[in-house]
């Protein structure tokens, strides 16, 4: 009999494994690890007529914004668009939700800036293509762990309000570094301190032609988001069977007003083709040689001197920030359109985008808000629009770079501004003001944090004062203690943890062992639902300081498990007792009653109410 009780837990562990493992080899699961194995089997011509459409739009999109991004990525141009084909590929295989585009974002790009080494002309402002790239492979390496080890969880732990903080610091900080370009000054900055006090050192260096041409770029850009705007609710009032020609006509200027930062971008390039002189000379500050030809094929250089002192924090910031930006889009897009996102396989898709993604010279990327909306207005079916984009990226880079040479600084500039203008929350202020103005804390430490040290600085910082917030209330429970002759009733509020030792200490000394007539104690554990190993010590030496003063302390109304674990902790001196009226009885008369009117003394310890 003891040989068969004795193998009965490792025969079950076995039991349990091999379940776990039928289960993680069923077909059911991998196919959940392909997603594209689940919409494939249901693809029909309709379905990718519609994805055809979508993916075209959104590629007419993200090749100006490559362009853009890796300004401020500080890299040379080619490498935006470099970013912006590998994701769609990869991501039609492992990816769920169908509205998201992967690709280079104004957030992701300015994370990348900020862990390079200079290429070498300070003027230029450029870091080494080589420090980014390595990033987006360990970048996907740690979210690929993620998502395998499913450790999506982690970023539950990132609060909206920092978030929102990072976001509108990173907006502000983008915006504001092109500034320079839509002046058409040139100088070497990092930060938001160091580029605003730079900037207006530069200002009587002012072009009045980029001047002109970035603002007149930006109205530009306001006029045709209100021609899509319009457009887009002109086709949704349409009926049920309108006219051919009525929804050919409004889907054609809301592809216009949609493609608005390609339509800028040819328009001022052609303009500045225009304007050549003679000699050459162009009147505006232009982007100049961009690579032509398609990125070789070739694995990271892991060779790269310096390579941990180069990425430093970015191998954690970069991966977590880029998969909660995807990951929050994903979730929207699911819910708005009915449909499911599984977090960590999000993970492992966007994991495998960036591993891939460095393989042929592209820095990390996520899902874009923008363009992951473009796919959803234009009705996308599935995933697959991805490659429709990637080919479109992959034939401007084949055959388009040297028309990129003329396209002016300005224009650039003006597209980026126009996007990250959106970015910044300002709404969040007042609301919090009303509902809970204690998490106003965090969201002035990231963003005054960020603006000051950057943003990669400033979050780490908004999630630390995140978490002490976050732990506070374990730190300083509310207590609420009644008092009649020489016993005190004390009942708490929430589960007693290793930050609350010292409120509990500080209240028993002050209440009870400390006074000239020292109190027996009986604390109420009916909200109590978890004690941890620190806090069973306390007990244990509270309960030697009773003995000691010849006082009871004593514990009742405790759940089930709380007393099995304070029986285990085998607490020499506590008494437990199962109710507060059972343990009235048996401490004796001097105790506090039942009844309310018979209490000499209640008063609350709580030191967070304010909160």
């Amino acid at each position: 009999m003891e040989r068969s009780t004795s193998r009965t837990p490792l025969t079950s562990l076995k039991k349990d494994l091999r379940k776990r493992g039928k289960e993680y080899c069923s077909k059911e699961r991998w196919m959940e690890r392909f997603p594209i194995s689940i919409w494939a089997p249901k693809y029909n011509f309709s379905k990718g007529l519609r994805d055809l459409i979508a993916g075209f739009t959104v590629g007419l999109t993200v090749i100006p914004q490559g362009l853009a991004y890796a300004n401020i990525a500080k890299l040379p141009l080619e490498y935006g668009l470099y970013s912006a084909f590998m994701g769609g590929f990869v991501y039609m295989f492992l990816g769920m939700s169908k509205d998201i585009t992967v690709g280079p974002t104004a957030i992701m790009s300015l994370l990348v800036a900020g862990y390079g080494e200079p290429l070498g002309d300070a003027a230029d402002d450029l870091n080494d293509p080589t420090y980014a790239i390595l990033l987006a492979f360990f970048c996907g390496i740690v979210q690929l762990f993620m998502g395998i080890f499913h450790l999506g969880f982690v970023t539950n732990y990132i609060s909206h309000v920092v978030v929102s903080g990072f976001t509108s610091a990173s907006a502000i900080t983008i915006g504001f570094g092109q500034v320079k370009n839509i002046l058409g000054i040139k100088f070497s900055a990092h930060g938001f301190l160091e580029e605003f006090i730079e900037t207006f050192k530069h200002i009587k260096d002012t072009r009045w032609q980029d001047v002109v041409l970035g603002i007149v770029s930006i109205i530009f850009l306001i006029l045709l988001r209100f021609l899509k705007n319009w457009s887009q609710g002109k086709i949704e009032n349409l009926g049920k069977k309108p006219p051919v020609a009525k929804i050919v006509h409004w889907k054609l200027l809301w592809i216009l007003g949609t493609a608005r930062n390609a339509v800028c971008v040819i328009l001022t390039g052609a303009l500045a083709y225009g304007l050549m002189d003679d000699r050459n000379d162009i009147i505006f500050t232009i982007t100049g040689n961009v690579t032509e030809g398609l990125p070789p094929f070739s694995a990271p250089n892991f060779k790269a001197p310096n390579i941990l002192k180069v990425l430093e924090s970015g191998l954690i910031i970069v991966p977590l920030i880029g998969f909660l930006e995807n990951i929050a889009i994903a979730r929207g897009f699911a819910r708005q359109n009915d449909y499911r996102v599984e977090s960590n396989q999000e993970l492992i898709a966007l994991g495998t985008c960036n591993v891939a993604g460095s393989f042929v010279s592209a820095y990390p990327v996520t899902g874009s808000f923008s363009r992951s909306a473009i796919n959803s207005q234009s009705d996308v079916a599935s995933p697959a629009s991805g490659i429709v984009t990637g080919f479109l990226v992959l034939l401007a880079i084949a055959f388009l770079t040297p028309a990129f040479y003329y396209i002016p600084k300005a224009s650039l500039a003006a597209v980026i501004i126009y996007a990250v203008i959106f970015m910044i929350d300002y709404k969040i202020v007042p609301e919090l003001w009303h509902v809970r103005k204690i998490d106003l804390i965090p969201l002035g430490a990231t963003f005054f944090f960020s603006l000051w040290l950057g943003v990669e600085y400033g979050t780490l910082i908004g999630i630390g004062v995140d978490l002490v917030l976050l732990m506070l209330p374990y730190a300083k429970p509310k207590t609420v203690v009644k008092r009649k002759n020489h016993t005190v009733l004390v009942e708490l509020e929430r589960g007693l943890r290793y930050p609350a030792v010292d409120k509990i200490e500080s209240l028993l000394d002050e209440e009870c062992i400390m006074r000239d007539d020292p109190s027996s104690v009986l604390f109420d554990f009916t909200y109590i639902s978890a004690i941890d190993y620190s806090m069973l010590e306390t007990l244990k030496l509270s309960a030697k300081a009773f003995q000691k003063k010849g006082q009871t302390f004593g514990v009742a109304n405790c759940r089930r498990k709380i007393s099995d674990l304070l029986i285990k902790a085998n607490i020499e001196g506590m008494d437990i007792y199962d109710t507060m009226e059972d343990a009235l009885s048996k401490m004796g008369p001097s105790t506090i009653e039942v009844n309310g009117d018979e209490v000499i003394e209640a008063h609350i310890h709580c030191e967070d109410d304010h909160l």
